[in-house]
């Protein structure tokens, strides 16, 4: 991983995501992860448990308890809530009344989902999120398609076969997805295998591709790749990243707002 700058919260962040998938997490993986040293990484561990999100264990920390999927997904769709606002704000301004799209599971579509039933009347919405179905259900004019699939608990959405079969099936206009991480040279990378082929899918049915991503994902990789630097043609960020970051990605030829 790519930890250019890395903020203390997005470490925290990290670490709590890896407990809630492993529920125990060792010192020495942080610290090759973060490229930081073994007192940084005992310093986070020390702020988590103070606020009571893990315990500290021989060589590395675990979960004080196993978060419920609600409890895990709710702290997730609060972080860094007012740049998901701000993105969602720009992104809906790339939509025409009636057209077609696709919205994954990430915190920042479910975002832009509640942004979008302010500003249209008709659309077409494509989702493997249960959040985004639920928060669109009562759109009588709208037409939803959800994939159906394999649901998984953690990200309150369905992947596997069956769901990428009937994504595949289908022809939009615009495809928004999140990813994990940004970088020049991994292009766009996702945490887990089942989350990059759905986001393949989304693409791979959209006229124009683009990614929704607050500036802690620039200059990060994740573990899966899911497609090259040019692959996408918008990248829709918030107002918080750094000038020379911004800068770096354009001169690159990503197209970012």
């Amino acid at each position: 991983m790519n930890c250019v700058a890395m903020l203390a919260q997005e470490r925290y962040d990290y670490i709590l995501d890896v407990l809630n998938k492993k529920k125990i997490v060792q010192a020495s993986y942080l610290m090759r992860t973060f490229n930081v040293s073994g007192e940084t990484v005992r310093r986070d561990l020390e702020y988590l448990e103070k606020e009571g999100l893990l315990k500290r264990v021989r060589g590395g920390a675990a979960l004080v308890k196993v978060e419920t999927a609600q409890e895990f997904f709710n702290h997730r769709a609060t972080a860094n809530i007012e740049n998901k606002n701000e993105i969602a704000g720009k992104a809906v301004k790339l939509i025409s009344e009636g057209q077609s799209i696709a919205l994954d599971c990430s915190t920042t579509g479910l975002v832009f989902a509640h942004e979008l039933k302010r500003h249209f009347n008709t659309l077409t919405v494509v989702t493997n999120s249960n959040e985004v179905l639920n928060e669109l259900k009562d759109m009588n004019s709208y037409r939803i398609i959800h994939c159906g699939g394999i649901y998984n608990h953690d990200e309150h959405a369905c992947f596997g076969s069956q769901a990428l079969e009937t994504i595949r099936e289908l022809n939009i206009d615009i495809a928004f997805i999140g990813v994990g991480g940004i970088s020049l040279r991994e292009g766009f990378t996702e945490s887990y295998f089942e989350g990059a082929a759905m986001l393949k899918a989304f693409l791979g049915i959209a006229q124009q591709k683009i990614v929704l991503a607050d500036h802690t994902k620039f200059d990060k990789v994740s573990f899966i790749n899911v497609c090259g630097i040019n692959d996408i043609d918008l990248v829709v960020t918030d107002s918080e990243i750094n000038q020379k970051i911004l800068d770096k990605y354009k001169k690159n030829g990503l197209d970012i707002i």
